[in-house]
């Protein structure tokens, strides 16, 4: 008797592993996840995540756009820029164009490659897009010094300026090279404001967009 009760207990638990075994494999396999494990976080739109049907991209970051090589022409310091809408022959996509506000928004792609820059140091990355704040009716474009360990960032999507304002370039902090004005004594480099000029909208006095921060 006692020989057979452990015969059925082993058999119990040879059942229950089993079971167990089917149920994770079962949730490998369809992806789903156990309570005690989070969900990735969504990608931040405007960062190369698409817009839905018939919706605007939002203001920021493209990781999935560079200039095209053959619009690289200096407009500031060891810098090309170039402004207008996503379909711009200036502009190379990884993917499909977003679609943007043409009222309210523009692209804007940079570029340091193949652009002889004295002042930058010899283990230089190039120049990446760091962000934009808005002052008044002007848009100003903030340029870094690429990094190791971060991904860089050729261009994005700005606030359009308003009015008669423009869109300036300047770098980040004085160790960037990057975007200065060829223009003795300015300290901004002006790349314009391409169409119809923006008549509505925009706040008021400064806004500034969170800089990346990887």
């Amino acid at each position: 008797m006692r020989t057979l009760l452990i015969a059925i207990a082993t058999l119990a638990l040879v059942a229950t592993g089993c079971r167990v075994q089917a149920s994770a494999n079962a949730n490998l396999n369809t992806g789903k996840k156990s309570g005690e494990e989070f969900e990735d976080e969504p990608p931040v739109k405007g960062e190369g995540e698409a817009e839905g049907p018939g919706e605007h991209a939002l203001v920021g970051a493209r990781h999935d756009l560079m200039l095209s090589p053959d619009k690289r022409t200096p407009v500031c310091s060891c810098l090309s820029v170039s402004l207008g809408g996503p379909a711009d022959p200036a502009f190379k996509w990884s993917g499909a164009a977003p679609t943007i506000d043409a009222e309210t928004q523009l692209v804007i792609a940079v570029s340091s490659e193949g652009i002889a820059c004295p002042a930058a140091k010899p283990d230089s990355l190039g120049a990446s897009y760091w962000g934009y704040k808005q002052a008044g009716d002007d848009v100003i474009v903030t340029i870094e010094n690429a990094r190791n360990g971060r991904p860089l960032t050729g261009g994005a999507i700005i606030p359009k300026p308003i009015g008669n304002g423009q869109v300036y370039v300047q770098p980040a902090s004085k160790g960037v090279p990057y975007g200065r004005s060829l223009v003795a004594g300015e300290k901004s480099c002006k790349v314009g404001n391409p169409g119809p000029a923006r008549k509505l909208g925009g706040p008021s006095g400064t806004q500034t967009e969170e800089e990346q921060d990887w």
